[in-house]
């Protein structure tokens, strides 16, 4: 194999996952000095590429998590519609600009409609959201008619502080218990990244300007799981749960 068709190789093959910089350029020098060494190179070169490419990859399963369920991480999804059935305050159908996030959870679609926030909370740049689910095969319904966010940083964050006070906003995150799974529904604007770490464990989002959905294990998600947002130029920064953020049953 050419040294290009080996590099070729490894672009496709790692096309969607970073990898440090000039990885390529290492397995093909690589490649020269082991010709050096052995006179003769047969095909086997394109199983020892792949070989070594899977030693440095994480094993990714269809979830978007290795095979032992360690590592997290999320796959590129399709656009989740909202169900029938969902309304906003004025009692008609949400409009896509009423929709602040939507994403599945489970067997369930979870959907956060803007609302107006009060008028203390508006004074201070805070924002409001209804919550509704809607389970495969039944109806939608309301299980929070008023989530308040953007209120807050963390203590000591200056990030936070400093992105809220563009008027931008921090983003939205709500934890459902459904089914036996624990999912966070994230929502950032647009030009950030969002990543979901639970117990120690990162699950990258990726952007979510319409809201992204990471599956979960923890016990206590106040507690055990802490959502994160990067901004264009790398600062980072954690949304804060707003309270009732986390739906149970």
């Amino acid at each position: 194999m050419r040294d290009h068709e080996v590099a070729g190789l490894l672009d496709d093959a790692v096309a969607t996952v970073e990898l440090p910089p000039g990885l390529a350029r290492r397995v093909v020098a690589g490649s020269r000095a082991r010709r050096r060494r052995h006179l003769l190179l047969t095909g086997g070169t394109a199983a020892a590429v792949v070989a070594a490419v899977t030693l440095l990859l994480p094993q990714v399963g269809p979830l978007g998590r290795d095979g032992g369920g360690d590592v997290g991480g999320a796959e590129p999804r399709a656009a989740v519609d909202v169900p029938a059935g969902v309304v906003g305050s004025d009692g008609r159908a949400v409009t896509p600009e009423q929709v602040v996030a939507v994403g599945r959870a489970g067997t369930e679609t979870l959907v956060l409609v803007k609302r107006e926030p009060r008028a203390e909370e508006r004074a201070v740049g805070g924002r409001a959201a209804e919550v509704w689910v809607a389970p495969d095969g039944g109806d939608a319904r309301r299980l929070h008619d008023y989530l308040s966010y953007d209120l807050a940083c963390i203590d000591g964050d200056v990030v936070c502080a400093a992105v809220r006070s563009t008027g931008s906003g921090l983003g939205v995150a709500v934890a459902r218990r459904s089914g036996g799974g624990l999912y966070v529904l994230v929502q950032a604007p647009q030009g950030r990244t969002v990543e979901v770490v639970a117990g120690g464990v990162p699950h990258p989002l990726g952007p979510a300007p319409g809201g992204a959905v990471a599956e979960v294990t923890a016990a206590e998600p106040y507690d055990e799981v802490q959502v994160w947002a990067t901004t264009a130029d790398g600062q980072r920064y954690r949304i804060p749960w707003a309270p009732g953020a986390v739906l149970n049953d």
